[in-house]
């Protein structure tokens, strides 16, 4: 800081980092706690990106509902980035609604045989695709959609209609017909795993101890029109669009997953933790079961409407599928919806190969300009993408900088 208590940014960087999400701040702390001197160029006010949390009443409430897969790419990035992760896991135990009638969902072999809402054949193909999930190599599915290799796994429409709903929810996304089943698979190896994690203090938490890595020094401005003229430069905003204005490339990426979400401070717990909509993409969860998000006595819950592609969202849906939470109009305190959400940047389609068919780092036609994001590399999805290939490219930074020096 100079004399009036101001950070200085650095007139000659190392490194630009161009966005302050989660994957730049990542990239941006790494290089850091290398050495380098990094800037990082973020057009809005704060940093944080999808990653930031909002604070409403004294309730903590995230860009729509977030989980750290546990044993995931992101998991492992953030401790060698030297944050702490405090948090806790959601219980798997909830309801599922077919029909409009709420039933015990399957949550383990008990929960699987005790529930009304699948009859005894389809109860049989679902515990037999769950007992092979474990085994199965997500990389031999990486160019078969979701929905093929559902309709491949079970004969029964409801067995199919459960499946979906367990990939909507680890997924974040409803693109079935486009979404490689590689990420699907993925996806439910870590979550019946070790699970996730909700984070107290939502991941604001996050982003507040990667800002303040010693050595990130960040500035606020109204975007770039060109690429800066530093060693190292690593895009991390704005997904493909971005990275394709500042390079000159052009990317092949699926589409992005769309979702519509419901944020509610509660005086009074939920009758239900977590219940799924078995014949409609709907989910909500009580994040304050288990993390710090609300004041003491108070509740934070989340309702999810997983958008299909060019659906509208329906604001009385989302508090009509909290209903079935034992939600009532009286328990809400506060309130905020995000009506179209990006919670994926662009699905891995299997028509492009999956996750490994996705851009690489490296692909931006600079030898010393990087890529990140969810979007990029072909480790992981959502968070762990982002970290994964924010971890990658903060390395191929590092390379080109010793190169320069050894020459």
């Amino acid at each position: 800081m100079n004399e009036n208590g101001e950070h200085k940014i650095p007139s000659s960087p190392d490194v630009v980092v161009i966005g302050g999400g989660l994957a730049g701040l990542t990239a941006a702390s790494l290089l850091a706690r290398a050495g380098r001197t990094v800037l990082v160029r973020e057009k809005r006010g704060v940093v944080g990106g999808d990653a930031r949390s909002t604070e409403r009443d004294g309730f903590t409430f995230n860009q729509g509902p977030h989980a750290l897969y546990r044993g995931g790419h992101a998991e492992r990035v953030l401790a060698t980035a030297g944050v702490t992760v405090s948090g806790g896991k959601p219980p798997v135990n909830g309801r599922l609604v077919f029909d409009g009638r709420v039933e015990i969902a399957p949550a383990g072999l008990v929960s699987l045989l005790q529930t009304r809402a699948l009859g005894g054949r389809e109860k049989v193909e679902i515990a037999n695709v769950l007992a092979r999930l474990p085994r199965l190599d997500p990389a031999v599915l990486a160019n078969v959609t979701v929905a093929d290799w559902i309709a491949g796994v079970v004969d029964r429409p409801r067995s199919s209609q459960m499946l979906h709903a367990i990939v909507r929810l680890g997924t974040y996304s409803n693109q079935p017909g486009a979404m490689s089943a590689d990420v699907a698979v993925s996806q439910l190896q870590l979550a019946l795993g070790k699970g996730v994690l909700y984070l107290n203090g939502g991941w604001q938490s996050l982003i507040d101890q990667l800002a303040a890595t010693p050595g990130v020094h960040i500035a606020v401005d109204d975007g770039l029109d060109a690429l800066p003229d530093v060693p190292a430069v690593i895009i991390a905003a704005g997904g493909a669009p971005v990275a394709e204005r500042l390079t000159g490339q052009t990317f092949a990426v699926g589409a992005p997953a769309h979702a519509s979400c419901l944020d509610l401070g509660l005086r009074r717990r939920p009758d239900e933790n977590l219940v799924i909509g078995g014949d409609t993409p709907f989910y909500f969860s009580n994040h304050s079961a288990v993390a710090t998000l609300a004041p003491a006595g108070h509740f934070h819950a989340a309702v999810v409407h997983y958008l299909a592609e060019g659906e509208s969202p329906n604001a009385e849906d989302l508090m009509a599928f909290a209903r079935h939470a034992g939600v009532r109009d009286d328990d809400v305190i506060v309130s905020r919806r995000l009506h179209r959400m990006t919670p994926v940047t662009a699905v891995p389609t299997a028509s492009l190969g999956g996750m490994a068919g996705r851009p690489t780092v490296t692909d931006s036609g600079h030898a010393n300009v990087f890529l990140a994001g969810d979007w990029v590399g072909p480790d992981g999805y959502l968070a762990d993408a982002s970290l994964a290939s924010a971890e990658a490219a903060a390395n191929a930074a590092l390379a080109v900088l010793d190169a320069t020096v050894s020459r």
